[in-house]
């Protein structure tokens, strides 16, 4: 679902002089800060868990259920996207902040441009950091932004849609029930209220304002539409993702309607639209599976019925013609 909460890129010198500034501070203990309390962000505690290492004030058990929220999606991301836990060597920063607040006075501190959300992830170069807070919502929340980190370690810089709607999709679980049926609900009730998919208006969007919460919720339904089709439609997406970067290479939206996937299909996946075939004609790429053909015996055309053989003459007409009758 869509949440309260922001990834984004800052520019790269603004984002470097904001780290520098921070570390100063920090190291500094100057006034502006001491006024605020003892740092901005908490160092108190650290723990590290796979490529993650958290840092909060009050300590962190690693049988916490926010450390095992993050075991649990290294393993969701390497199941569902034929992976391993272990490739991501990190390190990733996990700062938790101890209360809403706190968070705030943060964000209003070095990020004033961005809204006020209960998480969000920041990547430079190869630096991957997620801020957030103690609360009721923070295993979810560090997973949808944790899902970032390590989407853009193992595949780089991806499509903003994308990355939103694969984080929608392993935040809570993908085998949570009760989540997809709350979500399959409200793009029920989108539907209704005249919505249609667009996957192509989807892919221009590149800045994370421009993000509506029905664009987050259609996101999550595009992926989880291929991420439920283990034979093909999982592969596709996995090849599309291993693709980025590459000179030439299909949208994903250019992919699906080469194969016949439209924005029907997406409808009939939600169970709100029946599915509807689309003809299409073979590619160059349905040559790299083995084809069957199957044909009638009979031509297309109508051949000519043969000429029957002329009767043989009866008897009396045969001996009147002895006769010369």
């Amino acid at each position: 679902m869509n949440r309260p909460r922001n990834s984004t890129r800052p520019p790269r010198l603004r984002l470097a002089a904001r780290l520098a500034l921070a570390a100063a501070l920090l190291a500094s203990g100057c006034s502006t800060v001491a006024k605020r309390g003892p740092t901005l962000l908490p160092t108190s505690q650290q723990l590290k868990t796979g490529p993650f290492v958290l840092y909060s004030n009050a300590p962190m058990e690693r049988e916490a259920p926010a450390v095992q929220a993050l075991d649990h999606l290294r393993s969701d991301l390497a199941t569902r996207l034929n992976g391993s836990e272990d490739e991501d060597q990190g390190p990733i920063e996990v700062y938790v902040l101890d209360d809403r607040n706190a968070f705030l006075h943060l964000l209003r501190f070095y990020f004033p441009e961005l809204p006020p959300r209960r998480a969000f992830f920041l990547a430079q170069d190869d630096q991957r950091i997620v801020y957030t807070y103690q609360g009721p919502m923070l295993e979810e929340d560090l997973r949808h932004e944790a899902a970032h980190a390590l989407l853009r370690g193992r595949f780089g810089d991806i499509p903003l849609w994308l990355d939103e709607g694969l984080a929608e999709y392993f935040e809570v679980g993908p085998d949570d029930p009760g989540d997809r049926e709350r979500r399959l609900d409200r793009l029920t009730a989108d539907v209704k209220e005249g919505w249609r998919p667009d996957l192509r208006r989807l892919e221009t969007l590149d800045e994370v304002h421009q993000m509506e919460p029905r664009d987050y919720r259609e996101s999550w339904a595009w992926v989880d539409m291929l991420l439920s089709d283990a034979k093909t439609g999982a592969p596709l997406l996995l090849s599309h993702l291993r693709s980025r970067g590459v000179a030439g290479a299909a949208t994903l939206a250019e992919t699906l309607a080469a194969r016949g996937t439209d924005d029907s299909a997406l409808l009939a996946h939600l169970g709100v639209e029946p599915a509807r075939l689309v003809a299409r004609k073979p590619t160059a790429a349905d040559k790299s599976h083995d084809r069957v053909v199957r044909l009638q015996d009979r031509s297309a055309e109508p051949s000519p019925r043969p000429a029957a053989d002329p009767r043989r003459p009866g008897l009396l007409r045969r001996l009147g013609t002895f006769l010369g009758l």
